[in-house]
């Protein structure tokens, strides 16, 4: 199975102020949301994750002398596609004439690193892309027919619930925010990667 991923969608939100500390109280009021805690925060990444199978993309094994005729189904080898889309949200500086050359250093450091954090954040919805698309390949099926064709569908019918069970509903929506809860312990929402605006810069 193929696990893809699209570049990130980077959008941005403007915020203003003669200060940092102005300019960190606009990113407090503005900033995107986080899905699991429900803060705003300077950035953000969130994302999807799709999964693209049809009939095509699966391969039968027929038991041989089985009666009725029974019939493994798996998916073929490099066949559907697992892609995750990521999207980035950004603060953007309405305008830095207020600010010192100390104060303009410091955003633009900031900045670059929330830029790094979020898109560390996309590339970590990619790993699960991976594992997922691991996973889908592993994934067999059985089921018996009056004939090859007959068991052939049922097979097909009880792969596909399999993966409907495994990602199907909320359960790719799920496991993009358990992966920006993770990333985010870890990284402490990119405390250690210097995503940190020192307001105290005048």
């Amino acid at each position: 199975m193929i696990a893809a991923r699209e570049n990130p969608t980077v959008k941005t939100y403007t915020v203003a102020g003669k200060t940092l500390a102005d300019i960190w109280k606009d990113i407090q009021k503005k900033g995107p949301v986080d899905p699991n805690e429900g803060k705003r925060y300077a950035g953000s990444c969130l994302g999807t994750i799709s999964i693209a199978l049809t009939d095509k993309d699966l391969a039968f094994e027929v038991t041989p002398g089985s009666s009725p005729v029974e019939v493994k189904a798996q998916l073929a080898k490099e066949k559907g596609k697992v892609k995750s889309a990521p999207a980035i949200t950004m603060p953007k500086l309405g305008s830095d004439k207020g600010l010192s050359a100390a104060a303009k250093k410091e955003w633009s450091r900031f900045v670059g690193c929330t830029s790094i954090h979020e898109h560390g954040h996309a590339d970590s919805l990619y790993l699960v892309v991976i594992e997922i698309a691991k996973d889908i390949a592993g994934m067999t099926a059985t089921a018996t027919g009056k004939d090859e064709t007959a068991a052939k569908s049922a097979a097909g019918k009880a792969l596909f619930a399999t993966i409907d069970a495994a990602y199907g509903g909320t359960k790719l929506k799920d496991m993009v925010n358990a992966d920006i809860k993770a990333y985010d312990a870890k990284t402490r929402h990119g405390a250690t990667q210097g995503a940190v605006l020192d307001t105290s810069i005048t």
